[in-house]
């Protein structure tokens, strides 16, 4: 079967189901729940801990905008109340921790360089965790429009949050205990949207931000026992982090 006509089917089952969506005519349940597969732009965060036998530091704001991170897919739940009002909310995390390991001394005690039969020291393994959070919450209401019961838009507001440190021990006694760093950001934005309803239940869609607000802040503390070096960023962005979605009602 040619392509064309693989098409063609599938557009004609979709555009079957599509009116059978706008002929229902059943009550309508105050609160319905659903899960979308989203795909777009990550608002992710990552910091590093800085080496902690320096004898100088600086700290530079870390990117809170949208532009620069790689396209990721994640899940959103939904709540509708009343087929009017939607609640969003979605989120991510990830957590590891790297155990250390003892330096091994081998045998080599020259300056002549490495010599048959000599054992190599081994290096110590040093002690790691990173930990990495997002989450947001948007809150909209839907329109009718009655010519296209299917197409249902949308405008709200979205609230993201998200956090991530990383922390790191030496046992070199030089490095004067564990080196850490945190960063963090808090957004707001404006929300517009639209899902086509392709039956009751199955829906995709896609959203936007018209405008947002984020504020972040990134600190490190190279040593125990110093004051934390950090910085801080105001961004200000305009129709950011489109995502689309696949979702389904229950």
């Amino acid at each position: 079967m040619k392509i064309k006509s693989i098409i063609a089917i599938a557009a004609a089952m979709l555009l079957g189901i599509s009116l059978q969506a706008q002929e229902y005519k059943g009550p309508l349940k105050p609160v319905r729940l659903g899960i979308a597969v989203t795909a777009g732009s990550n608002s992710y965060l990552d910091v590093t801990a800085l080496p902690g036998m320096q004898t100088s530091y600086g700290a530079e704001a870390l990117s809170v905008g949208w532009t620069d991170k790689a396209t990721a897919f994640g899940l959103e739940g939904t709540l509708i109340f009343c087929d009017r009002w939607k609640l969003d909310l979605g989120g991510e995390f990830s957590y590891y921790n790297n155990p250390a390991y003892v330096e091994v001394p081998g045998t080599y005690e020259g300056v002549a360089g490495y010599e048959i039969g000599q054992i190599p020291d081994y290096e110590a393994v040093n002690a790691k965790a990173d930990l990495n959070w997002l989450a947001h919450m948007a809150f909209s209401y839907y329109f009718r429009m009655p010519s296209v019961p299917c197409l249902r838009p949308y405008a709200g507001v979205r609230f993201t949050g998200a956090y991530a440190s990383n922390w790191e021990r030496t046992d070199k006694y030089e490095a004067l205990g564990s080196s850490d760093a945190e960063t963090y950001y808090f957004s707001v934005g404006a929300l517009v949207g639209v899902d086509w309803y392709f039956s009751q239940n199955f829906y995709v869609g896609m959203a936007v931000e018209p405008y947002r607000y984020t504020y972040g802040v990134v600190k490190y503390r190279p040593q125990e026992g110093l004051a934390p070096i950090g910085a801080d960023t105001h961004f200000n962005g305009a129709f950011v982090e489109p995502r689309l979605k696949v979702g389904f009602l229950f």
